[in-house]
């Protein structure tokens, strides 16, 4: 009997001694760096605090990447990726978020905290902060509601119907102003319908020193549209569609189609980390002039092409994004145009990075201008367009970033 009780409080230490042991295993809390532009980060930190978030990658178990694009329905596709470091370097992981457009900003957030954290889930099996983690599942009412086909009265279609209107002004000067416009959509895995109507009113009054009004109209209008349909998961085919007028650039009307052919050099499922994009349009069209253009035309039919490409990477690094575009007109191969549109967001050392980005376009295409010359007045009103053989723009940035590399406390205050 005593040896009985003897060996069963030896059992009894050497269980609770290896419990312990395998509590005292448990390894830290993972830290995680967070990459996302369109992410409420104060609201994911507020309520998922079971992991560190750390400021800068090199400090990080975990390297979140979460990007988004739009849904066939008005809604967004958050893709969530999960790369692991350190001591979880051979695992990736990719959960996908969709959100309806029906859903409020707060119900879009509650919807991508919830994936957030189920993507988090193994990376924190094995450390401290499974102490404290639990699983809730809610089932849904009626079991058989998932089983029920879907009816949509608006069979895929998104609508988009806006206005805004505008007043400004100061003792001499006031601004009157109004854009309106409504978008259509419809997108399945094989089609992409896309059009809009949009147009824009402006009046400006200018009282000038000597007592004179100085007045000005911009009026601008447009019909766009796109009909695309997939071929493969590299390639395209779709058609453009536009019809337009604007005032400032001397076009009284213009109507133009565009057949196009669309190459991504990397399938389209990983179109949020990498893409290529390889794509030529050839566009007939036909353009009325308020005034007598340089070339002496009132109306004319023209025929142009373009070729473009874009080239992107999406990476813990940073982001790469390059884009190429030239193009004629095929009645005279010296009305062309070219552009060049970098952009680099590139981390070099823990806490360093630098950000580039910049345009710049020659211009021998203007064929809309008007042959009698302006005046000083009317580009200074923005209702004439200026004659140009190029233009550029140029922007960079260095961020350096040090100190503490915890970044877990919320304060809302102020």
């Amino acid at each position: 009997m005593n040896r009985t009780i003897i060996l069963f409080l030896f059992f009894l230490f050497t269980h609770e001694l290896v419990v312990a042991q395998g509590s005292s295993r448990l390894q830290p809390i993972p830290n995680v760096y967070l990459d996302c532009n369109v992410c409420d980060i104060t609201y994911i930190r507020s309520n998922i605090t079971f992991v560190n978030y750390v400021r800068d990658q090199d400090d990080a178990d975990i390297y979140l990447n979460i990007t988004d694009l739009r849904t066939a329905g008005g809604g967004r596709e958050y893709t969530l990726t999960y790369r692991g470091l350190r001591d979880f370097s051979t695992r990736v992981d990719t959960l996908r978020y969709v959100s309806s457009s029906t859903d409020s900003g707060d119900e879009r957030r509650v919807g991508l905290n919830r994936y957030i954290k189920i993507g988090l889930v193994p990376y924190v099996m094995g450390t401290v902060a499974m102490r404290n983690l639990d699983i809730f599942y809610e089932s849904t009412v009626d079991a058989d509601v998932d089983d029920e086909p879907l009816h949509d009265p608006w069979r895929g279609w998104v609508f988009d119907v806006n206005m805004r209107s505008w007043l400004n002004g100061q003792s001499t000067e006031r601004n009157l102003g109004l854009n309106s416009g409504i978008f259509a959509e419809w997108i399945t895995n094989d089609w992409k319908i896309r059009t809009r109507l949009r147009g824009e009113l402006n009046r400006r009054q200018v009282e000038l020193s000597d007592g004179a009004v100085r007045s000005s109209i911009r009026d601008w209008g447009e019909y766009w549209g796109l009909y695309a349909y997939s071929i493969n998961d590299h390639a395209s085919i779709g058609l453009y569609t536009r019809t337009n007028f604007a005032r400032n650039s001397n076009i009284k009307s213009n109507v133009e189609a565009s057949p196009a052919f669309e190459y991504n050099f990397y399938p389209y499922g990983e179109y949020q980390q990498r893409r290529f994009i390889v794509r030529y349009r050839i566009t007939p069209s036909y353009q009325t002039y308020y005034e007598t253009t340089v070339l002496g035309e009132d109306a004319q039919f023209l025929v142009h092409q373009n070729l473009y490409a874009l080239l992107r990477y999406d990476r813990p690094w940073g982001r790469v994004n390059v884009s190429v575009s030239g193009s004629n007109f095929f009645h005279d191969l010296s009305l062309n145009r070219f552009e060049f549109n970098p952009s680099i967001d590139l981390r070099i050392v823990r806490g360093f990075s630098i950000s580039f980005s910049g345009r710049y376009r020659i211009i021998n295409d203007q064929i809309s201008l008007p042959a009698a010359d302006q005046s000083d007045d009317c580009f200074a009103l923005g209702n004439c367009q200026r004659p140009t053989s190029y233009d550029y723009s140029v922007s960079f940035g260095l961020s350096y970033t040090f100190g503490s590399i915890y970044n877990n406390v919320v304060n809302p205050r102020f």
